[in-house]
This record gives C-alpha cells, structure tokens and sequence, in this order.
C-alpha cells in the first residue's frame, strides 16, 4: 500500500448553523432501528484543499424520544467514536463530507438503566452498521463519478 493510499483518521467538525443542519434532513439517508444517519457532499461554502481528512458531523438527539441525559449523551459518544475510529483510504474520493446522526423514535423499553452494558452495545452496533452503510454507498457513488 502506497502513501497515497495510507488510511486517514477523520477529523471532526460540528455543524452549527440551522441551515447546515436543514441541508442535511433533506440529505440522503440510511437508517437502523431507531437511528438514521444523513449524508450528503461537503458544505459549498467550506469545500477546500484543507478540508481533506474532515467530516461535518451534527447530532440530533430529541428531548421529546430520549428523556435521559445519559443516555442522550451515550448516543452522541458512540457517533464520534465511530468516526474517530473510521479509516477511509485518501484516495477514497470522500471531501469533507456531512453526516447527521438523527434519533428517529424511543429506544426500546427493554433498557431500564441509562447507562446499561446491554443499552450501550446495542447504540454501538445500530451506529456502526449505519456508519459501514453510509462509507460502503458513498465509496460506489465516489468510483462512479471518478470511472
């Protein structure tokens, strides 16, 4: 494997703006269980050569289907560090791309502590199946585009 092709660790940005955040829900989307993840191209105002290796990353984690400050920030954990530990080849054609993490309804009622082993597990498996979906069609879309 060439330098070209060394696997690059994402570096995070937060989306601020509401406008950054209402491009999103009309963005493209995959969705596991109670999560949905948008992903859409970089922000136009922000595309450069700098923004290589950086993600635009907005959480949305409702009140209104998540009561619980734990597990509110137990959902926003598991989204960093699955892009913290998402490795993307340079040569993967992904600039700076946005990424929503969006909690659709309630978690299962199966969970009684907030801050359960099994609560955790299964937020870490919806959001890495989610993220592994989410790099596996952006990949196919960047090939199509480049071929």
């Amino acid at each position: 494997m060439g330098r070209a092709d060394a696997p690059t660790r994402l570096r995070l940005l937060t989306l601020r703006r509401p406008d950054q955040f209402s491009a999103c829900f009309a963005a493209r989307w995959v969705q596991h269980a109670e999560f949905r993840l948008h992903y859409r191209g970089a922000l136009p105002d922000e595309v450069g050569d700098t923004m290589i290796g950086a993600c635009w990353l907005g959480l949305v984690v409702p009140k209104k289907f998540c009561k619980s400050a734990v597990r509110r920030n137990l959902i926003k954990r598991a989204m960093r560090q699955a892009l913290r530990d998402l490795r993307l080849p340079q040569s993967s054609g992904l600039r700076a791309p946005v990424v929503m993490l969006r909690l659709m309804r309630k978690l299962p009622a199966e969970f009684r502590s907030a801050r359960s082993p099994a609560l955790a597990r299964y937020v870490h498996t919806a959001v890495n199946a989610m993220v592994a979906e989410w790099v596996q069609r952006s990949l196919i879309m960047a090939e199509r585009s480049t071929g």
